[in-house]
């Protein structure tokens, strides 16, 4: 298919006189306290903050509604010997919480066991069959983490069973709320606490500060689990600004500093270990993309619990055969993403161009990898998207939307036609019976015609700044990378540059699809700068004898030993002649 055409959209920069007083105060270059500024840091001391961030400086559990309720449940259950079934979701963010808290009551109660429910079998959510579990063994307090907070029903029939309910969720809240014994969650509308964005995992870890300070404990306990937290919060793509910041930074300093052995291997398998040791510095990045999709696909290929029994290894002995068939469930995972995408994107061709929305339905796909090919579809097709297949005689699957654009909101107008859905704005899952089929595609679209603005079906590469070639330099870039974790609302910073030229030693390269870059700047003192530029290999014949811009992030590239700068090319554009 034909690459979409991408908008270049540059971000407000300050005034010169500005942005001068602010690298004076603070001591830095233009550049970089031009992109403090468009982060709203705008003075000595909150720049001081975001570059030393501080556990201490995190809030108190105790302002999230319930959770002193939470607590003295939880206490009164440790006193009377009540068995306590930690119940989570089966992607990163509800196994991470899983083990985060699960492990944490284990090493002050032994009455505690951990449920993961089964993709197929039960669906996402709290199942009916986990609270059978439960009451098969005897469990009278369950803690559902990443989920529960539209499982009014459910938690009813807990309820009738004499379970009750904690639920630490962090999706959107329905119109109904469960009649648990306590809710945590931030987006409660009577909820004050201050960050409202944290992982499901985040919350775990809330709870589990709480209890340390009710219970007298070192205060420093919970920090053992910050790995997990920061993994969570990469992969489920929370804002990486306030509270989630210092937990992401702490907790990438923990993998690297002391990695779990189930982490180690999966990361060994993803080539990011070198005798044991990281090639570099860990990122989100590589937690999005290395550790993310394996742990995910222990739920989307076999069994989520298979991702608890990993994480939850303390040696590597033990962590050895869940770590085996977690990569080889990712194997198998990235061979039938592949088939789907070719057949979903085949479909893509047979729809109107002019509707704005996508929604492809296949009875044979694999349920598991929906959500995967959902995000590669509104890649090419930049639609808010829908991916369903059929399980248990129902149309199931995932969405994913489109910048700025609600799709959560887009489903719930369709309430009607729906078993079960929610999610949040970017991304969101549902259930129908397969006869709703046709009118929920149609109702789908009218929804989001209604509101969906013409420029958010265009894709839009956001730049901070401006660059010259000659000011690119691995001080200016050491500096930059002090704004580190990057993530949604702290990316990592994308700049553009004018008037380049290729040393015609630029070429294609892997299958031809890629193409590796060597340029210089027309009129500025010679500086020769590689680069990458994945998918635009097709873009070589248009630069050889013209000047282009070129939109990209700034990576190092390490070689023998050696470390340089390189540009990750994101668009081109050839001048006009």
């Amino acid at each position: 298919m034909k690459p979409l055409e991408k908008q270049w959209s540059m971000k407000p920069v300050p005034s010169a006189e500005s942005v001068l007083g602010f690298q004076n105060a603070i001591n830095a270059s233009g550049p970089l306290a031009t992109l403090l500024m468009q982060r709203e840091i705008r003075d000595f001391e909150s720049a001081r903050l975001f570059f030393n961030p501080k556990l201490e400086r995190l809030h108190p559990p105790f302002l999230m509604k319930d959770m002193q309720v939470a607590v003295d449940r939880i206490t009164k259950a440790i006193n009377t010997d009540e068995h306590i079934l930690v119940y989570g979701d089966y992607d990163v963010d509800g196994t991470t919480a899983v083990s985060l808290l699960y492990s944490f009551l284990l090493e002050h109660y032994p009455n505690v066991s951990y449920y993961i429910p089964d993709r197929y079998g039960e669906g996402y959510g709290v199942s009916l069959k986990g609270i059978d579990f439960a009451e098969d063994n005897d469990v009278s307090l369950m803690i559902a983490l990443d989920c529960g907070i539209k499982a009014v029903d459910q938690v009813d029939y807990a309820a009738g069973k004499n379970i009750d309910f904690i639920i630490c969720d962090h999706h959107l809240p329905g119109k109904s709320i469960p009649k648990a014994v306590a809710i945590l969650n931030p987006l409660q509308s009577d909820c004050t606490y201050p960050d409202k964005y944290l992982s499901g995992c985040g919350i775990g870890f809330k709870l589990a500060q709480a209890l340390t300070q009710a219970w007298d404990l070192d205060k420093h306990e919970p920090y053992k689990y910050l790995d997990l937290v920061a993994i969570a919060a990469a992969c489920d793509i929370v804002p990486l600004i306030g509270e989630n910041r210092v937990l992401c930074h702490f907790g990438i300093q923990l993998i690297e500093e002391a990695m779990r052995p189930g982490l180690k291997l999966l990361l060994e398998n993803a080539g990011r270990l070198v005798d044991g040791r990281l090639k570099k510095d860990l990122t989100i990045g590589d937690i999005v993309f290395a550790i993310g999709p394996r742990i995910n696909a222990a739920g989307r290929m076999e069994h989520g619990q298979l991702a608890v029994e990993l994480i939850t290894s303390t040696t590597t002995k033990a962590a050895e055969i869940p770590a085996s068939r977690v990569n080889e469930n990712n194997t198998t995972r990235r061979e039938v993403d592949k088939q789907m995408l070719e057949q979903a994107l085949a479909m893509v061709q047979e729809l109107n161009e002019n509707t704005v929305s996508t929604v492809l339905f296949d009875p044979n796909w694999h349920k598991g990898v929906v959500g995967i090919v959902a995000s590669r579809v509104q890649d090419v097709r930049y639609r808010p998207t829908i991916i369903l297949t059929e399980a248990e005689g129902m149309a199931t699957g995932s969405a994913r939307s489109v910048e700025g654009f609600d799709v959560h909101a887009a489903i719930e107008s369709c309430a009607d036609l729906l078993d079960t859905y929610g999610g949040h704005r970017a991304a969101a899952g549902l259930t129908m019976k397969l006869e709703n089929l046709e009118e929920f595609r149609d109702r789908f679209e009218a929804a989001v015609d209604a509101v969906i603005d013409p420029s958010q079906l265009i894709p839009s590469i956001p730049i901070d700044l401006e660059l010259k070639l000659h000011q690119i330099n691995m001080r200016f870039y050491n500096s930059m990378n002090r704004m580190a974790p990057f993530g949604p609302e702290n990316m990592r910073p994308v700049f553009v540059s004018h008037n380049l030229k290729d040393t015609k030693r630029s070429k294609k390269v892997g299958d031809g699809s890629h193409l590796k870059l060597e340029v210089c700047q027309s009129g500025v003192e010679a500086q020769l700068i590689r680069g990458i530029a994945f998918g635009l290999g097709h873009m070589l014949d248009e630069i050889e004898d013209r000047e282009f811009s070129a939109v990209y992030t700034l990576e190092i590239n390490e070689f023998n030993g050696v470390k340089s700068l390189e540009l990750m090319v994101r668009d081109i554009k050839v001048s006009a002649s």
